[in-house]
């Protein structure tokens, strides 16, 4: 009689896991999916039934592993980053018309070991690039702005103003009242840990009476290491701070500014341990001035 040992993780048994779920996802078997999740952990959308069936009726995937990051690991469990592209192609031809749902996306995942089985236990998509029919990601914010975005117009012409030739949409996250679009380094488009980020942020109110006090229980909510208060109008508010991050000293820069039609925070931050140059640190400024003088431009 052979006993199943207890399993224990390291970089091979996760780099088998990752490439048993892809061939999972393109055998299009969903129970077997749903186990290799732990029991209590199968509410995620992304074991949705339904929508995978439907997936599954219309598409034949092919996937391919671009990148794998290991966060944190030991026997017992494992934090992860993977990036992942499946390209689909329909299964009856006559209903191909052009909109096939090829993508890059990258997930964050926990596994763990549990009796003897290791299980995942989080699946989260952090970031999902857009591709056309030849595999090719799409050009400037089509690659990340989803069909049911709302709010992109009204940060757009905030996006216009505020940009840098070496940072590319990487992220786009929609929310009930909000929505998210975040600009990475193009070489780290697939990282979790980026070493800068320009981000903007749009919400339908500012919780705040005003942007003094938004200001103001920004700078006391946080362990700041250093804050200083560049410009405060009635509208707009830019701000600096530096904090201490898991990789060392982050350096931030801060628009927020009530329009018209919503708040809006736009975001540059520097991180492991390099703080903003400072050509950047003006070139920055200036922009952000200049974007605050759009505010009462109507989208």
């Amino acid at each position: 009689m052979f006993f199943k040992r207890k399993p224990k993780i390291n970089e091979q048994t996760i780099k088998e896991l990752v490439q048993k779920l892809e061939t999972t996802y393109m055998n299009k078997d969903i129970e077997q999916l749903q186990e290799m999740f732990h029991p209590d952990h199968r509410e995620i959308s992304f074991l949705n039934h339904f929508s995978l069936m439907m997936n599954f009726q219309i598409y034949n995937s092919t996937s391919e592993i671009l990148h794998l990051e290991i966060l944190d690991m030991n026997e017992e469990e494992a934090t992860f980053t993977y990036t992942r592209k499946h390209m689909y192609t329909c299964i009856n031809e006559e209903e191909e018309n052009g909109t096939n749902p090829n993508n890059i996306s990258s997930y964050y995942v926990q596994i763990k070991v549990e009796g003897k089985t290791i299980w995942i236990a989080k699946y989260a998509r952090y970031s999902e690039l857009f591709l056309d029919l030849k595999g090719r990601i799409l050009p400037g914010e089509k690659a990340v702005v989803p069909p049911g975005a709302e709010y992109f117009d009204n940060m757009k012409r905030f996006i216009d103003v505020i940009q840098f030739e070496h940072l590319k949409p990487a992220t786009y996250l929609l929310y009930s009242d909000s929505e998210f679009i975040g600009y990475y380094p193009e070489k780290e488009r697939y990282s979790y840990r980026t070493s800068e980020k320009l981000t903007f942020d749009y919400f339908l109110e500012m919780e705040a009476a005003s942007i003094k006090e938004h200001t103001k229980g920004f700078i006391e909510g946080n362990t700041l290491e250093y804050s200083d208060i560049l410009e405060e109008e009635e509208d707009y508010s830019i701000i600096e701070i530096k904090m201490e991050g898991s990789s060392g000293l982050q350096h931030e820069l801060i628009l927020s500014m009530l329009a018209p039609d919503g708040f809006i925070m736009v975001r540059y931050l520097k991180t492991k341990n390099a703080p903003l140059e400072e050509k950047l640190r003006r070139q920055l400024i200036k922009q952000m001035q200049i974007a605050a003088t759009k505010l009462d431009v109507s989208v």
